[in-house]
């Protein structure tokens, strides 16, 4: 009888949904906001009244972190909410931020004293934001460090993380909020290291954080380069006698039928150039906004993605802002004389980073989106897409071979996948590391590319890295400079005679050749 009361109860609970009752101290009357996401349009309103509010929502299946903002006050606060009620209670109060080089300092509000009562999610995360900064310590310091110490102290305090990390998963194997730290500790590791860590929860765990890492070692199984690529003794070279320097700030490059190069640089002018270095032609369509990427389709034919921009008020700690944002993106296309052939919009998309033209579909990396869209050349209707991607620094980008197969750098995994054009994954390999094998930095890498003969070239940032992958394993490309500072993306394309061209803003493009 005690089991049917239980579970008659927990069904009311689900059918009721979820109810948070608060209470913060430092504020009587305002409003405060439930909002899917930080730049929300339409968030639900809740009246605060003598410092109290009520918020609800509808039934979870499982502990749901929820994003909450006191209206006007650029104020927000994030709970873990159930099904059923919960309290919480906090302390508004103002804070300064110290000056910082020309920046005066500024005044903010923020919430101290938090308590949550309701879900236990709430009580882990706090224990495991503690032990956190622990791990990092004065960040300050680095101020008065070198480089050497800097990066010293960077690898000491990712071990730390990491031992944090894994020893929060052993303390609670079986709690939900160890499932969403386990999908931050695999974060760059290869399948082994995936199964490893699915290896530290209870079996019983079923959260969405590890359903996903199950579904990802289901469908990502890591494969042995040597054992899938047949090429090998695979070496480049940087050509020298290319005279590359003059095309500076490309942001994007494609290749003609007659294998010259397509550059757009970011104040949209197009340029092609030969295997030489040799201008061939020029032109700069005649938009008010800049475009991101391009493609080139096998007659030649250059796409354009422009993106669609409106003027919008935005609040930063406290200050008001006119910015301008993206609300869509437009295709224009051009034949190789730069005349001007047709203007679609291109349903959906949010960003554009990266673009291919390949068995008459027109794909675009969305980087916001996290996917690969796959629309019509032709009306710019969106008709499927490769989802799911992990893109980071706001880099996606892919290429495509005359198989079809899409090629994908997928840097905020550190990995490299293939598909087809269904989807279906064909391969994938590469785990955070500083080996020549593995991917280094915050995310790599950024470009990707088939040769013909079935090797694999990546090229990598901060430090620049351009590996060819072959049955030997990876081998870098020697004498290639620092080609970005920092978090930046670097164009890549390969001709159909398998040379490689790389682009760097400040440097121009660089031309590498099979020894």
């Amino acid at each position: 009888m005690l089991v049917v009361l239980m579970l008659a109860c927990n069904q009311s609970k689900k059918q009721q949904g979820w109810t948070v009752n608060g209470t913060l101290e430092g504020i009587s009357e305002g409003v405060i906001c439930l909002k899917k996401d930080m730049n929300d349009p339409q968030p639900q309103e809740f009246k605060m009244t003598a410092g109290q509010f009520t918020i609800t929502g509808p039934a979870v299946d499982e502990p749901t972190k929820i994003l909450l903002e006191i209206k006007d006050k650029d104020v927000r606060f994030g709970l873990f909410v159930e099904n059923g009620e919960s309290t919480y209670t906090g302390k508004l109060v103002e804070k300064e931020m110290p000056a910082w080089g020309d920046m005066p300092p500024q005044k903010f509000m923020q919430i101290e004293n938090e308590v949550i009562i309701g879900s236990i999610a709430n009580d882990h995360e706090k224990e495991f934001n503690e032990a956190l900064r622990a791990c990092y310590g004065d960040i300050n310091a680095m101020h008065n460090m070198s480089q050497e110490e800097v990066t010293k102290m960077v690898e000491e305090r990712e071990i730390k993380v990491k031992k944090a990390q894994t020893d929060f998963i052993k303390k609670y194997p079986d709690a939900f909020f160890s499932g969403t730290v386990a999908a931050r500790l695999t974060h760059g590791m290869d399948s082994k290291g995936i199964e490893e860590v699915l290896a530290l929860l209870d079996p019983s765990l079923n959260s969405s954080h590890v359903r996903k890492l199950k579904d990802q070692l289901a469908n990502s199984k890591d494969v042995n380069i040597s054992e899938v690529i047949s090429a090998s003794n695979v070496s480049y070279k940087v050509e020298n006698t290319f005279n590359g320097t003059a095309y500076l700030d490309v942001i994007y490059m494609g290749i003609l039928s007659n294998n010259h190069v397509c550059t757009l640089t970011k104040d949209g002018t197009i340029k092609t150039i030969d295997s030489s270095g040799k201008e061939i032609n020029s032109f700069k369509p005649a938009f008010d906004i800049v475009p991101t990427t391009m493609a080139i389709d096998e007659k030649d034919n250059i796409y354009v993605m422009l993106p669609l921009q409106k003027e919008v008020t935005r609040k930063f700690r406290g200050k008001t802002m006119k910015v301008m944002e993206t609300t869509g993106y437009k295709c224009a296309v051009f034949n190789s004389k730069g005349e001007e052939l047709r203007t679609m919009a291109l349903d959906g998309l949010k960003t554009a980073t990266g673009a291919r033209v390949a068995n008459n579909k027109l794909m675009v990396a969305d980087w916001k989106n996290r996917i690969i869209g796959v629309f019509n050349p032709e009306t710019g209707a969106k008709e499927a897409a490769l989802e799911d991607m992990r893109p980071c620094c706001m880099i996606l980008d892919f290429s495509v071979n005359d198989k079809n197969e899409i090629l994908v750098a997928n840097l905020g995994a550190f990995r490299v996948q293939a598909f087809d054009m269904t989807g279906k994954q064909l391969l994938a390999f590469g785990k955070r590391g500083k080996a020549t094998d593995d991917f280094h930095g915050c995310c790599n890498p950024v470009s990707v590319a088939y040769l013909s003969n079935g090797a694999i070239v990546t090229v990598e940032k901060d430090p620049t890295r351009v590996k060819i992958y072959s049955k030997d394993g990876a081998r870098q490309i020697e004498g290639i400079e620092e080609m970005v500072k920092g978090c930046s993306y670097i164009p890549m394309i390969v001709d159909a005679s398998d040379n490689l061209y790389l682009a760097s803003p400040t440097k121009g493009v660089v031309k590498c050749v099979a020894i």
